[in-house]
């Protein structure tokens, strides 16, 4: 007891130090930049863009296209060819990758510090001169078909997750995840996606960040150099969709092609900047994270009714979810999987969670946390995913929420949070 006492006290004096300092200029476009400098002499930088864009911007009919436009910003700009993005950054020994979210759309290369002008075009490149060419997107839109195809389609799981999404929400752009419906998917235009670029991928939409072996001053100069020219083209559409509140539990049986049953329990919880995040991430910590998490240890180790079980918090810039969701053995049933669920959820609304409990996820939540600072990309995901959704509040104000989160904090948002008669549940069931 004396070292977990010990080490905790050890883990929150690093936390009061570690979050590193950021410098931030915005140009006169409106492109806000942000510099992290790391100062670890490794010579190597995360240079991300973050746009202010994703399936939460998209309508009914044209869902999908934040992703689709992913896939477009790697076809041919004015002065790059089709793939020559990706030969560009490989040529200077970097790794690039992107990905698509509710909230926001999210590029990154890392590279050696030399490099930092030659991500910096290559990024201008793409915001001002993507081609948006019709016999590139008829072919990529067949490859997001198939991905569709691959993660939805044909997977239970998958199709279990976008399906939960569609009867949790009923009037909110979640109700469909960033892959769209498969008819928008086949039915789109060069004219949408030319649109919706036009609209989104602009600089007063758009945060730079470069995090790493690299000097502030530096950053500022080189990036006003390459994007301060660039203007903007469209206005940005103001966001006013509200979900309206439900109005009783929902519950749903689908049926696929699938070996074993699978089930989906939600809650609705509020936006990424509500202080019960934070409670709501310890209790997802304590159900789920882990072998000796209290999920694993009911549903896998001691009845073996899954073979796998999540239970997570959405931190979305909307009102998002607590998901449940559970694959079943062969030959178990989802009901009886729930049954036994409900009992955890009503466990953790009815008795106060141990303070072993709550001292191992506040250590190895700190200890994570920690972790994540240790690269230029890591830290780069951490704040720009802040940074891109209007906030920094939240990550600022981390270490002291967390050393607040108590038992009856945990009860309390159990049962503020796990309401059944606002719930959805989903359950997939063999069928053709």
């Amino acid at each position: 007891m004396k070292y977990l006492l010990i080490l905790t006290l050890i883990i929150g004096t690093i936390m009061a130090s570690s979050l590193p300092k950021y410098e931030t200029k915005t140009l006169k476009n409106g492109l806000q930049i942000v510099v992290i400098p790391l100062k670890n002499s490794t010579n190597v930088i995360s240079t991300d863009i973050f746009y202010k864009v994703g399936s939460r911007n998209e309508i009914m009919g044209k869902t999908g296209i934040a992703h689709m436009l992913e896939h477009m910003n790697f076809k041919s700009t004015k002065n790059l060819p089709a793939g020559e993005f990706d030969k560009e950054v490989k040529s200077i020994g970097g790794v690039n990758n992107a990905s698509t979210s509710f909230d926001y759309t999210h590029y990154y290369i890392k590279s050696s510090t030399d490099n930092l002008n030659k991500s910096l075009t290559l990024y201008a490149e793409l915001m001002q001169n993507l081609n948006l060419k019709d016999e590139e997107f008829q072919p990529e839109r067949d490859v997001v078909a198939e991905e569709r195809r691959w993660r939805t389609e044909n997977s239970p799981l998958g199709y279990l997750y976008f399906a939960l999404f569609n009867n949790a929400y009923v009037y909110h752009p979640y109700h469909w995840t960033p892959i769209g419906f498969m008819n928008d998917i086949q039915t789109w235009t060069i004219d949408d996606i030319k649109d919706f670029h036009k609209t989104y991928y602009q600089p007063s939409n758009a945060i730079l960040m470069v995090t790493g072996d690299v000097e502030a001053k530096e950053v500022f100069k080189k990036a006003k150099k390459a994007f301060g020219g660039i203007k903007n083209k469209a206005k940005i559409p103001e966001f006013k969709f509200v979900e309206p509140e439900q109005d009783g539990p929902k519950r749903v049986t689908i049926y696929r092609d699938s070996e074993v049953e699978m089930l989906a329990i939600t809650f609705h919880i509020p936006d990424f900047k509500d202080k019960d995040q934070v409670t709501l991430s310890v209790i997802s910590e304590i159900l789920f994270s882990g072998k000796s998490s209290r999920l694993y240890k009911e549903l896998i180790d001691k009845k073996r009714l899954v073979n796998s079980i999540y239970a997570y918090n959405m931190e979305n810039i909307d009102p998002g979810l607590f998901i449940f969701l559970a694959t079943c053995n062969p030959g178990v049933k989802a009901e009886d999987v729930e049954k036994e669920l409900i009992a955890q959820i009503e466990l953790m609304k009815n008795t106060k969670v141990t303070k072993a409990e709550i001292n191992k996820v506040k250590i190895n939540t700190k200890a994570d946390f920690i972790y994540s600072l240790e690269s230029s990309t890591s830290v780069a995901n951490l704040f720009g995913s802040y940074l891109v959704r209007g906030d920094l509040t939240p990550l600022l104000e981390y270490e002291d929420d967390i050393k607040k989160v108590t038992a009856k904090k945990i009860q309390d948002a159990a049962k503020k949070y796990f309401n059944f008669n606002k719930s959805t549940t989903l359950i997939l069931k063999k069928g053709e």
